[in-house]
């Protein structure tokens, strides 16, 4: 799969986000939770558990990025945010 100039529409911290390329990195999903959701940032390197579109379950660690497509989305334990 290739990065389309549309992007990718993926979830993070509940919003909806048009990423540009066809992965993201841990630090990214970071980053962009933090901006998304000043209030509930991200605390220390926590899992970041993933779902795709099909219903398919993953964890992303701090140093790995992973493919994403339309309805890829994140989830962080509500215990590792501010």
């Amino acid at each position: 799969m290739e990065d389309r100039k549309a992007g990718y529409e993926i979830v993070i911290a509940g919003r909806s986000v048009k990423w540009p390329r066809n992965e993201i990195k841990y630090e990214e999903v970071k980053e962009e939770w933090d901006k998304l959701s000043p209030d509930r940032t991200i605390q220390g390197n926590p899992a970041i558990h993933y779902t795709r579109a099909n219903g398919e379950k993953g964890i992303l660690l701090q140093g790995e990025s992973v493919k994403v497509e339309d309805g890829f989305s994140v989830q962080v334990d509500p215990a590792h945010l501010s």
